[in-house]
């Protein structure tokens, strides 16, 4: 059985279905020790750190991105901008996957460069906050949460992890 059937029988709720990426450009953000998720690009320290250096390509030429254990070492403003990024380099129809320790996790807390918490409504939070109306700001989110849920053996390691989809044009 599929953790996603598991979910619907136990919780009565649809987690989504993962979705698979179009042909272009791989990225692993913050991948630049041995734990590699076999993408074209592989960006972290300390040849590239973010916010100082942009993502390395040009807009909407990214099919995924895998972002594992990153988001967290940014402050929140930064991991706004990162996101604004990640919109710009995806292509229609991209994926932005993601893995962050959960917010009430020993592992969120444990290591003291973590400068941001994770919750499952973070990202549903940010895509709908209405300071980010495009009508005053000159700019609308076209990321959409497809898929995501809370994972771990123990409570000590739970993680969020999920999917982005840049929606937009003939999405």
């Amino acid at each position: 059985m599929e953790h996603r059937v598991l979910a619907k029988l136990a919780l009565d709720r649809d987690i989504g279905i993962l979705k698979t990426p179009i042909s272009g450009i791989t990225i692993g953000i913050g991948e630049s020790g041995e734990k590699k998720s076999l993408a074209d690009m592989y960006l972290g320290l300390p040849n590239w750190n973010f916010p100082k250096n942009p993502i390395p390509t040009t807009d909407g030429k990214v099919s995924m991105m895998h972002c594992y254990h990153f988001l967290e070492h940014l402050t929140g403003e930064d991991a706004i901008l990162f996101l604004k990024e990640v919109q710009r380099v995806l292509m229609y129809g991209g994926i932005f996957q993601y893995g962050v320790p959960y917010y009430t996790s020993e592992l969120a807390y444990q290591d003291l460069t973590h400068k941001s918490f994770w919750t499952e409504s973070s990202f549903k939070m940010l895509m709908n906050n209405p300071y980010y109306d495009p009508e005053t700001t000159g700019f609308k989110w076209e990321l959409e949460l497809q898929s995501q849920c809370i994972i771990g053996v123990v409570g000590r390691n739970l993680m969020l992890i999920g999917q982005l989809i840049k929606k937009g044009k003939d999405q």
